[in-house]
């Protein structure tokens, strides 16, 4: 029984807000009738035109001195003949050919132990170990799947075929 004044209580509670929200509903009502208005009317705003912004004619003068003093002010009515420094002319290098140098496979020298390379320079086919020169080729590690030779100066690697 000592929930039953709690539930009394709270009954009276719901009873005291409903009877608020229908006096206002009431009220509000009524006051409809009177001339004047229950909320203040806001001026309205107008809406913003990008067309109407003016167009910038205002210029930049930069005629005047440089405000740290760092850079002296030239004369720019006077025009300076600029020197003509001798250039020399570069001639692009032309990419070697190593077309005719082709690597056809390679040998086991059973007694030695060592690879030779089957190699055809200029369509003729010779033999060559690491070290040896024909023809002013020359060359320099056999990889089985590839020669590094040298010829004139320039090295490149030539895989096999």
């Amino acid at each position: 029984m000592k929930n039953k004044k709690l539930t009394y209580f709270l009954g009276l509670a719901v009873l005291v807000v409903w009877g608020i929200i229908i006096y206002r509903i009431f009220s509000a009502a009524t006051a409809g009738d009177d001339d004047s208005p229950a909320i203040a009317a806001r001026p309205l705003k107008e809406a913003f035109n990008d067309f109407t912004i003016p167009k910038d004619t205002t210029h930049l003068l930069l005629n005047y001195r440089d405000p740290f003093g760092l850079v002296k002010q030239k004369d720019t009515t006077r025009t300076v003949a600029k020197r003509l420094v001798n250039r020399q002319l570069i001639v692009p290098v032309r990419p070697f050919d190593w077309g005719f140098i082709h690597y056809s496979g390679y040998m086991l020298n059973p007694a030695t132990k060592k690879l030779i390379a089957l190699v055809s320079i200029n369509g003729q086919n010779t033999t060559l170990s690491e070290g040896q020169t024909k023809y002013e080729v020359k060359l320099i590690k056999n990889l089985r799947d590839s020669i590094k030779i040298s010829f004139e100066g320039k090295t490149k690697f030539i895989g096999i075929k």
